[in-house]
């Protein structure tokens, strides 16, 4: 029989962690462990330990790796301008009176490196444990190829170069550049590389937009240069419904959709109302996932759409809306298998320093009332903010439930680039002026690791310099094309309404119908069915109208949803287009009982 003895001092404390895992849950051990512990005994605390510690010392060390796995943030090293503020002294090996070990040094580099995981909010136990396993096996962050870390350096180089580009032609200009979190749109091409959907909807404000747009929407370098100049066409309101024209908004509130093979993205547009754009993203992605072309209830696929939220490090906790999208994430009516939200953290909002924003030491802390594991990572280390979205997306396909990244970078100007941050914040904008951009580092760490020649980064730049100023050069030569945008316009002509009388009587018929062994609602039934002599009689009501007019959408293959409180039955008991069996309890919907329409 296995027993504790067989392990010294430290490293036991290790095996009965890894123990009480298993006994909550076998799968959260690989299969070695699992089969030692098929017949394992803990010995009784006052047993000696081989190697000369008692089952005390063992458990302290366990105390110790339980604090790093749950405190290690704390420590972590995930602020890319300062060292961790106030580590947890509970991380002190002193702290539980014991040393380090093997184990703990390992399980700091994982918890306290630059990225820090908080999970230990979850309620459930086998997502804890798939997390936990997750993190320390590090199958997520496997190391990148040669290649891959040049394709890293290729894309900062595109991400900063077309921001020093513009600044550089377009001074003063306003464009809420994207730096300081470079790292967010390789990032945002991980997602919709490994999200595995159909289709990406992403929602984000003003802060980085024109880069997403460059870089993740493909938005060509010649219209957005044009915005800046004011030569960019506007394109004609289109004759097709469902075409995206222009909005007239400035090009940092605007819009894009990328249609390709197998995925489409799209950025949805979005005024000055930061966080605002969260329902619609959610819904937009909850339509894209619903089968609504089919009579019945719409089946609901979460894998079809992902939606990704980029928020801003003070709208976050400062904006009512977030914790409101939050509190739907798993309503039956509005879930969407998850939502990848990153706070694009430049540790500042307008003026205003973090500790005169919020009351809590995260940003993202919010999240952790809805139990969503978060992730905070050091936006200067582009191969943890990798593993990060990896995680995510993997845990997002497992549970389907939302998942946070905190990217925390900086802000390399002002709110605009016509403010002097200096006036307000002078000792963190002399840090920021001379810290080297992400690109930059990446660049080192690849010419130090012999992946690329100490001046092939800067070729790299170069070409990208150069490929903006051609696109300039096209636009002042009148030979620059401008595509269609995704801007919302609308069609002139209104569309043809109205219904043939035999077909509403057909159509009412068919709503008024029963399943057999239904059993309605007397009182409620007895309204209902009066409703056959008053679209007779020409003296419907409301509620009626508004049934025929759906189920008449319905058979024209146009899908009606409806949602919110009150929504089944009305406000004023006018609708109740669910119905409740008082005997069963079970429900009808008239409308999805219908067979023969062409949309639900």
């Amino acid at each position: 029989m296995a027993d504790l003895r067989q392990f010294h001092g430290p490293n036991a404390g290790y095996v009965l962690d890894a123990f009480e895992r298993f006994t909550h849950d076998p799968e959260s051990v690989d299969e070695t462990w699992r089969a030692y512990f098929a017949d394992f005994t803990p010995t009784e605390p006052a047993a000696p330990v081989a190697g000369g510690a008692t089952v005390e010392q063992a458990l302290a060390a366990r105390s110790l790796a339980e604090a790093i796995r749950t405190r290690g943030h704390t420590a972590a090293r995930v602020n890319p301008l300062r060292p961790p503020p106030n580590p947890d002294p509970m991380l002190r090996p002193e702290s539980h009176g014991t040393g380090e070990s093997e184990e703990t040094r390992r399980l700091r580099e994982v918890y306290c490196g630059t990225a820090g995981y908080e999970f230990e909010h979850i309620f459930s136990a086998e997502e804890r444990a798939w997390l936990r396993d997750a993190v320390e096996s590090r199958r997520f962050a496997p190391p990148l190829s040669a290649e891959g870390k040049r394709a890293l350096l290729a894309r900062l180089s595109e991400v900063e170069g077309f921001e020093k580009f513009l600044h550089k032609a377009f001074f003063g200009q306003k464009r809420f550049s994207i730096e300081g979190t470079d790292m967010l749109v390789p990032m945002l091409d991980e997602a919709i590389q490994v999200g595995g959907a159909a289709e990406v909807v992403i929602g984000m404000a003003h802060r980085g937009r024109l880069n997403v747009l460059t870089h993740v929407l493909g938005k060509p370098y010649s219209t957005m240069i044009g915005g800046f100049q004011g030569t960019a066409k506007p394109d004609p309101v289109p004759a097709d419904p469902e075409a995206l024209g222009p909005s007239g908004d400035v090009k940092y509130h605007m819009g894009w959709r990328r249609k390709e093979e197998s995925v489409s993205v799209t950025l949805a547009p979005n005024p000055s109302h930061l966080e605002f754009v969260n329902p619609v993203v959610i819904g937009m992605a909850r339509a894209a996932q619903d089968d609504t072309g089919h009579a019945g209830a719409p089946a609901l696929d979460p894998a079809r759409a992902l939606p990704v939220l980029v928020h801003g490090d003070t709208a976050f906790p400062g904006q009512g809306v977030v914790a409101e999208s939050f509190n739907l994430s798993r309503v039956p009516g509005y879930q969407v298998g998850g939502t990848l939200h990153i706070i694009a953290n430049n540790q500042i909002g307008f003026t205003t320093d973090p500790e005169e924003s919020r009351s809590t030491r995260y940003s993202s802390d919010l999240a952790k009332g809805f139990e969503v594991p978060v992730v905070h990572v050091n936006a200067d280390d582009p191969e943890a903010c990798l593993a990060a979205v990896r995680l995510a997306c993997a845990y997002r396909s497992k549970f389907g439930r939302d998942f946070l990244i905190d990217l925390i970078g900086y802000r390399r100007w002002g709110h605009n680039e016509g403010d002097v941050p200096g006036f307000t914040q002078p000792r963190l904008y002399e840090t920021i002026s001379g810290h080297p951009t992400a690109r930059e580092q990446w660049a080192r760490t690849l010419a130090d690791q012999g992946v690329v020649e100490p001046d092939e980064a800067e070729a790299m730049l170069r070409a990208v310099y150069g490929r903006m100023s051609e696109a300039q050069a096209a636009l002042a030569a009148g030979v620059a094309t401008h595509p269609p945008s995704a801007n919302g316009a609308r069609p002139d002509a209104p569309p043809e309404t109205g219904v043939d009388a035999d077909a509403l009587t057909q159509i009412n018929e068919a709503l008024l119908g029963r399943p057999e062994g239904w059993t309605p609602n007397a009182q409620l039934e007895k309204l209902l069915q009066r409703r056959r002599e008053a679209l007779q009689e020409g003296k419907i009501d409301w509620g009626h109208a508004e049934t025929l007019a759906f189920a008449s959408l319905l058979y024209d293959g146009t899908p009606v949803r409806l949602t919110g409180q009150d929504a089944e039955r009305g406000t004023f008991s006018h609708r109740h287009l669910v119905l409740h069996d008082p005997t069963t309890g079970a429900k009808l919907n008239p409308l999805q009982a219908l067979t023969d329409t062409r949309a639900t």
